[in-house]
């Protein structure tokens, strides 16, 4: 595993490319390979004739204008073969195994092209690959591979739940997992990108996640919350969390949910039935709270995205969630103690995998939550 900032194009290809059974690279070739960086690190990797890696590319779509029109300029450039001669692109030739792939994948060919995407840095960072038909550009199959402990047990858990899942047509499926690599691979889920607006396609989709009959409680989560917290090294104000966890207490029946946990707008898709379908489903578990994946689209955009700071007004005001909350009888009570719980999880879970911006986010939360109830209560 390599340290968060180290990540080098050698690491990466080695990480990708295993090479053969006895760990030489005995079928390998060399190829030529175009890196797309981003702060010293690679960001993409295009082995090959870029041409064909075109099609992943113009898939990626970044929802900031300014990263959009640089990334236009470099979908042309791939799309006529010229993407070497882009500035700040840098070329090179790197020999490449293919073996583990044809022992692994099912029907995998040769003639899939490979593209790379590193995720940002942080200690649940992986690597994705995107296989592409070179004879009609399209899309084979999608596999993840681990550059940490954490992100090898995120991956493997994505190929549990896609295999619980099996069937429903709003998620990838499973192809292959490797337990002892830590890779995993799935189908490419056809569809555009969606807006960041919350529409009701969306909400339906949450709605297919309700688990029908069957019951949860806050309370019952407590146990698990407190762990992590107390598990983790924080610089913060415990007396804070010691109260934040009193919301833990609530001990009403809830109806329970799929949680997907990574709810938002670039893990979504417009399916070509019109539905909504979901992605990289690596923190998901098939049996959690309501409301969870909605705070997660409210708070994670605020947070990135440099809103008004007060997602719990936004999200507690818009009529689709509203109408969520009456579909499945989410009583008003309970939301501090489920946005509660959601806040302290990815507290934990931010900060131990290094992402200390967002961890700081979830606290300012918290607080704002906190202060939300003492200014009831004062009212009261």
């Amino acid at each position: 595993m390599v340290s968060p900032g180290s990540l080098t194009l050698d690491h990466v290809l080695r990480t990708v490319f295993p090479g053969g059974e006895s760990g030489h690279q005995s079928g390998a070739a060399e190829l030529p390979v175009q890196m797309i960086p981003q702060n010293g690190e690679p960001r993409w990797i295009v082995i090959g004739d870029s041409r064909d890696a075109a099609p992943v590319l113009r898939s990626w779509r970044p929802f900031k204008v300014g990263t959009r029109l640089r990334w236009s300029a470099i979908v042309g450039a791939s799309s006529l073969g010229v993407l070497a001669r882009v500035p700040g692109v840098i070329s090179s030739q790197a020999s490449i195994d293919f073996s583990y792939w044809r022992r692994s994948l099912p029907a995998f060919q040769d003639d899939w092209a490979p593209v790379i995407y590193i995720g940002n840095p942080s200690h649940t960072r992986k690597v994705t690959v995107f296989f592409v038909a070179r004879a009609d550009h399209s899309f084979k199959a999608v596999a993840k591979a681990p550059l940490h402990d954490l992100s090898r047990r995120a991956i493997l858990n994505e190929a549990d739940i896609l295999d619980h899942l099996a069937g429903a047509d709003y998620l990838p499926a499973s192809l292959f997992h490797d337990p002892q690599r830590g890779i995993a691979a799935q189908s490419w889920l056809e569809g555009q990108p969606v807006s960041r607006t919350l529409t009701p396609a969306h909400m339906e989709l949450l709605a297919r996640f309700a688990l029908l009959g069957t019951t949860i409680r806050v309370s019952a989560q407590r146990a698990s919350i407190v762990r992590e917290l107390d598990q983790a090294d924080f610089p913060f104000d415990r007396n804070v969390l010691s109260r934040a966890r009193e919301f833990l207490d609530y001990d009403e029946p809830l109806p329970a949910f799929i949680e997907h946990r990574d709810f938002a707008p670039w893990n979504l898709k417009r399916l070509p039935n019109g539905r909504t379908g979901a992605i990289d489903w690596e923190w998901a578990v098939t049996q959690g709270l309501p409301c969870q994946d909605i705070f997660r689209y409210f708070y994670i955009q605020d947070a990135l995205f440099h809103g008004r700071g007060d997602p719990w007004r936004a999200l507690n005001s818009h009529p689709l969630v509203q109408e969520h909350f009456r579909r499945f009888s989410i009583r008003p009570e309970a939301l501090p103690a489920l946005a509660m719980h959601y806040l302290l999880r990815v507290l934990a879970m931010d900060w131990q995998s290094g992402n200390k911006f967002l961890a700081e986010y979830a606290l300012r939360q918290i607080q704002s939550l906190l202060s939300l109830r003492s200014a009831r209560t004062v009212q009261a």
